[in-house]
Parts: structure tokens; sequence; C-alpha cells
């Protein structure tokens, strides 16, 4: 099978998009199939199983965006997939006019849930009109696809019922993300948050959750993880607390030595429609507060004693956070652990792998959605 993927928002610095496509893209290759990313670059240019395109930076946190529709369809046609795997709704827009007229399937991500992050991002905007662009938005992604993939309940619901959904869960890397057998001073409560910083993942709230845990007295530090347009702006909100900024980690060991040195997790993103950074936790044996309603809480409900569920304010996560310090550290990292154990990449791969295969074999796409 040969395999198409198309990613925006894919860049050396991004999230759980860049790591799910690539997680993919090598787990189709090791099975045995072609498998190709279009991604926005500085330059065009094509590496191993990566296609750049030359594309212009936006916003403040370093992505490029592909605005060039004619060279996308053109390199499509030269590189004749039996099925394309796209990862951005902008992007699937282009394609489906020219999928419909080569009889080639589409499979569209949703790595975001849009009515809860636009007003996020633009604040300004009166919430009607948010809503009302986000739900067009929702209803076009629907019918432009032959199968939509959500990786969560909570993704999956932003779409109207008639939409071909499926939900394939994200994985982790278990060998990469492991807990630590050492012995943990337990001096301090120590926290961490990896995350972009960002306003749609709220990072402010894991700074006030530790104001108002060192306004109980109770010895705190936050370890953030990760960079942003958010990032002086926050650095100057925790100036007096007891946080620690990284920056962007390179290289997944050491974001997993952080991880697994914490005793708590923090996942304060309201919008979040999977939280690979709460998973990586869990498999390091960290436990997660996770934001009531967003996709990490599915993960902590899910699996009990993998973590908490708080609404979205600071006492709440602080009152979590230290309900799960509380449990005896080896009890919470087995049981952090365990529900880590539930997602491994293998079986996202092998879910992706037969759905690629359905709509393949599959001649019309009515043919799916009455499946």
């Amino acid at each position: 099978m040969r395999i198409v993927q198309l990613a925006n928002f894919h860049s050396p610095t991004s999230g759980g998009l860049r790591v799910a496509a690539d997680t993919l893209r090598a787990g189709y290759v090791a099975a045995g199939h072609d498998c190709t990313l279009i991604a926005p670059g500085a330059v065009d240019a094509a590496r191993g199983t990566v296609h750049t395109l030359r594309s212009p930076r936006v916003g403040g946190a370093g992505y490029r965006i592909i605005v060039r529709r004619r060279t996308v369809l053109a390199l499509l046609d030269e590189l004749r997939p039996d099925v394309l795997e796209v990862h951005d709704k902008l992007l699937q827009r282009w394609v489906w006019s020219w999928s419909r007229s080569r009889g080639v399937p589409v499979v569209a991500w949703s790595h975001e849930r849009l009515e809860r992050t636009l007003p996020l991002l633009l604040p300004a905007v009166p919430a009607a009109v948010l809503r009302q662009a986000a739900a067009g938005i929702a209803r076009h992604t629907a019918g432009a696809c032959d199968v939509l993939i959500a990786c969560s309940r909570f993704a999956a619901d932003e779409f109207p019922p008639y939409a071909p959904v499926r939900i394939v869960r994200l994985g982790v890397d278990l060998d990469a993300f492991q807990p630590s057998t050492q012995p943990q001073p337990p001096a301090r409560l120590r926290l961490v948050l990896a995350a972009r910083l960002s306003p749609e993942k709220r990072p402010e709230l894991a700074v006030d959750a530790v104001r108002a845990l060192h306004e109980r007295g109770v010895a705190t530090q936050l370890t953030v993880l990760g960079s942003g347009p958010r990032q002086a702006r926050l650095a100057e909100y925790a100036r007096g607390l007891p946080v620690r900024f990284t920056g962007h980690l390179r290289g997944g060991d050491r974001v997993a030595a952080e991880l697994r040195a914490a005793d708590v997790a923090l996942a304060p993103a309201p919008a979040e429609t999977f939280g690979l950074a709460a998973l990586e936790a869990l498999a390091c044996g960290t436990p997660i507060v996770a934001h009531a309603g967003a996709a990490p809480a599915e993960l902590a409900s899910q699996h009990p004693g993998a973590g908490e569920v708080a609404s979205g304010d600071a006492a709440a996560f602080a009152a979590a956070a230290l309900r799960l310090a509380a449990i005896p550290r080896c009890t919470r990292r087995d049981a952090a652990r365990r529900a880590a154990e539930a997602y491994p990449w293998s079986a996202t791969i092998s879910a992706m792998l037969a759905v690629h295969a359905e709509v393949t074999s599959a001649h019309t796409p009515s043919r799916l959605r009455g499946a």
C-alpha cells in the first residue's frame, strides 16, 4: 500500500501531531508499506520519506503553513498514493476534489477541537461567531473524507452524528518512557507540566496551582517542559514562585527523565483531544491531574489510580495534586504505568493499517458511510 500523509504544524519543535505522524509513518514502513509525508519547511526538499514544501511562518510559535495548493496537488499526482492520511483540516479541504477525481480515499485525523480552542486563541472575537465558524468547519471536515479519525471520545463529539468517525487512540513508546526505580527524596511536591506554551494549553493554570500550594505552605516545585509564544509572559507570571523552565528539550530521554522525576504531572489544557504528554507521564509512572472534560480526563477516569480529574481552577488542581501525592509512591507509580501499557503504539499502527485497508478495498465513499 502506498500511503501519503499531509500535515501542517509539523516541525522539529511541535508536539503531539508531529509525534503521531512520524510514529505512524515509521510503523507503516516497518509493516512493509510505502509512506511519504508532505509537510511545510524552509525550502523545497525531499529527504527520505519526507517532502517539505517552502512555506511561510505564521504566528509566534515557529510554525509554517503550506499555501501552495497547486504544488501539493502536483506532488500527489507524482506520488500516486493508494490512500491519503490527512492531519490538517485546511489541507483536507484542498485534496477532497482531487481525491474524488482520482479515486483515492481520504482518511482524516482531527487533532484539535475548534469550538474549544478558538475562544482561547481569539478571545476578542465574539463567542457566537467562533461557535458558528467551528460548527461549519466540523461539518465540512465530516463531509470531505471517507473516514474521520478521532483519538478520544472528547474529540469525536465535535462532529455531527452522521460523520464517519472512528476512535483510534494514540500510543506511547513504552521503552523510552519508563518509571524510575530509584528512591526519591520527599522534601517537596514535585510537579511537571509538559506542553507547548500557548494560549490553548492554558499553562497559567499550572502556575496558579503552584501559587495556591505555596500560599498553603506546601513545599512545591513546578518544572515546565516546552516552549512557545507564552514562554516569556509565563516566566514573568511565575516570578517569585518555585517554577523552573527548561525550554524545548530535544530527545525523548531528557523529557522522560523530567517526567519520571516528578510526583504529579499537570494537564491543564481544556481542549486537549488526546494528550500525548499526559500519556508519556503515565508511562513514566507519574500520575496526572487532568482538566475535566478534556481527553486526558478520559485516561484518568478509565484507569483508577492513574490520575485525578479537576475543574479548571487552581484550587481544584492543587487539591488533586495533593491527593495523588498522598498515595504511596510505588502504588501511584504502578497504577500510572498500568494505564499507559494499555496504549502501545503498535495498537495504534495496527488500527490505522486496518482502516487504510478498508478504505482502499471499498470502491465508493458511500459504501464506507453505510457500513
